[in-house]
């Protein structure tokens, strides 16, 4: 059970490392996309959508090592 738990540790600190600068870039991203709205409306509202979805998609990813251990804790292995 050990090498599970080392396992689970090792994706979270991956993951952590990967999605922290994502949703850096991603709300900076969504900032510029917020500005621009008036001289690029149709644009603008293109890519905040767009932006929104990543984002959906950087927060899942960000809850994937809590309900794996979460799982792990439930079957035994915490």
């Amino acid at each position: 059970m050990d090498a599970i738990n080392q396992m689970v540790q090792a994706l979270n600190t991956q993951l952590n490392a990967l999605v922290v600068p994502l949703a850096i870039l991603g709300i900076v991203l969504w900032g510029i996309a917020f500005l621009v709205t008036p001289i690029l409306p149709d644009w603008a509202g293109t890519m905040r959508g767009y932006f929104q979805k990543a984002m959906l998609i950087v927060g899942f990813i960000g809850f994937v090592p809590g309900i794996i251990a979460a799982l792990a804790a439930m079957g035994g292995g915490g």
